[in-house]
């Protein structure tokens, strides 16, 4: 996995790192990668969008959820079959939630349509929802995505 060197701009707190696992798995399988989180500090929300190859994968699942109170209603699938994913999580108890660094907040679970040879990226972007992270303090955190692949053998 790698860890990216955030460096807080003026007005926004230390910064947070969502990153997305690695996997080989068989074509017509189905291979689930984890969404890890760094630099969870009191935070009371967060958005982002995850990208893929829908040529390669289809999403089948969202499970193993970390983060409190994050279900699968977190998650906006209508873009899922072009490889899509928006997310959207509140801390609802609004007193910031901490989590160790490398912690796994969820699982992304597909069904591997590709060919052996071919792998997708599974990119975090800030398109089509922006990136936004707010800590309990209400500073916006800088945030950050590291992208994880799978690859078809």
């Amino acid at each position: 996995m790698l860890l990216v060197s955030l460096y807080p701009k003026e007005g926004m707190a230390q910064g947070l790192t969502v990153s997305v696992g690695q996997a080989t798995a068989s074509a017509g399988s189905t291979v689930c990668v984890p969404v890890h989180i760094i630099g969870m500090r009191r935070m009371l929300s967060m958005q982002y969008s995850v990208k893929w190859d829908s040529k390669v994968l289809e999403l089948v699942d969202i499970k193993n959820f970390r983060l409190p109170g994050m279900t699968k209603e977190n998650f906006g699938m209508n873009q899922a079959a072009q490889g899509i994913l928006t997310t959207l999580w509140l801390d609802n108890s609004i007193k910031g939630v901490d989590l160790p660094n490398g912690t796994p907040m969820y699982q992304l679970c597909f069904r591997v349509k590709g060919k052996a040879g071919t792998s997708s990226v599974v990119q975090i972007l800030q398109k089509p929802t922006p990136f936004e992270a707010i800590n309990k303090f209400e500073q916006f955190v800088q945030m950050s995505g590291v992208s994880g692949k799978v690859t078809v053998r």
